[in-house]
């Protein structure tokens, strides 16, 4: 019990620290909410290709069913509602886990303790409920209700499309119906309900915000850019990467590897996209704690991203940490089938 003795000061410091900073509900409150009052007044939720907004972080760049959701919410105190969503998303992690059968109070402190899971909630940004839903999908993939989950959180996230991949791959045709049809509809309705204003710049807006964060990101391009590579080096990595984890994905289920298709989707999902802030890497703990509900040495590696930069900006070398905090916890999860105890 010393290590969650340990990890809870942590854990209170980082959060004050983050108040005292004016950190405390950063996407909460420059982006989400200025995007939930423009669609409470009627307005697009979308900054213009050329604002600075989007340099600095600041601008929605979702699919519009997050700010139409919080629309309602707009006119809240920022720190209030800040304060309750962080508590909120703390309360999500400790579902995700629970969900997943895991008991032992180091996991716990393991995972509230590291710098994903931090960040997410600290930030107050969508990642935690999106490892939420993956949680759903895994716990009740039997079920073809875990479909409504799955669509959402792809709907809400596009770059966890390769999940899709692993119920196409396991012949769950009505699962991967039901996620399709709700992503669809839920989008859909969402685009309707703000008139559609934005949806004809919405992928140039994307890859605009490619453009400018990427190479300062954690993914296999900003990777790239911090070595001093060409950008072509890091498209083709991540191309090779993503596509040999949707085979494996593939491969895997097919052979009745539930759990060794799930972590490679997952994976993929890190692969593929063009940014990766370190609350991304949040989604790693549902196949770890799928795989290992009990605490040992695997959960610490996580840890290990206190040697990162700050979470925002790579910078030098240390970007590599998240990179081989990814490669070693998907190296030792893929080796072998794990016993899976639970599954809805």
């Amino acid at each position: 019990m010393a290590f969650v003795a340990l990890a809870v000061p942590w854990v209170v410091a980082f959060l004050v620290v983050a108040a005292v900073s004016d950190n405390l509900g950063w996407d909460l409150r420059h982006a989400y909410l200025p995007a939930a009052a423009s669609v409470r007044g009627g307005e697009s939720p979308y900054p213009a290709l050329a604002d600075p907004i989007l340099e600095e972080q600041k601008g929605y760049v979702y699919p519009p069913q997050l700010a139409v959701v919080l629309a309602p919410f707009a006119h809240v105190p920022d720190e209030i509602l800040a304060s309750a969503v962080v508590g909120t998303l703390l309360l999500l992690a400790f579902l995700t886990l629970w969900l997943l059968d895991v008991r032992d109070p180091r996991c716990y402190a393991a995972s509230f303790a590291s710098l994903p899971v931090l960040s997410a909630a600290s930030f107050a940004n969508v990642s935690l409920p999106l490892a939420l839903a993956l949680a759903l999908a895994w716990r009740y993939r039997e079920r073809a209700g875990s479909g409504l989950a799955l669509g959402l959180a792809v709907s809400a996230k596009l770059v966890l499309w390769p999940l899709l991949v692993w119920m196409v791959g396991r012949r769950r045709w009505s699962t991967a119906l039901v996620a399709g049809l709700s992503g669809v509809i839920v989008t859909v309705a969402a685009w309707a309900t703000i008139g559609f204003q934005g949806l004809r710049e919405y992928p140039a807006l994307l890859r605009r915000l490619s453009e400018i964060q990427a190479e300062q990101s954690y993914s296999l391009l900003g990777v790239s850019a911090t070595l001093g590579l060409p950008s072509t080096v890091g498209r083709l990595a991540a191309l090779a990467a993503a596509a040999s984890l949707l085979f494996a994905c593939f491969r895997f289920a097919r052979w009745g590897d539930d759990l060794r298709s799930f972590t490679s989707a997952v994976l993929a999902t890190l692969a593929a996209s063009p940014i990766v802030w370190l609350h991304y890497l949040v989604v790693l703990f549902v196949p770890l704690a799928a795989a290992r509900p009990r605490f040992s040495a695997l959960w610490l590696v996580p840890l290990t991203l206190v040697l990162s930069p700050r979470p925002g900006y790579a910078e030098g070398v240390e970007v590599l940490v998240p990179l081989g905090v990814v490669v070693v916890l998907g190296a030792v999860l893929l080796r072998r089938p794990a016993t899976v105890r639970h599954g809805g």
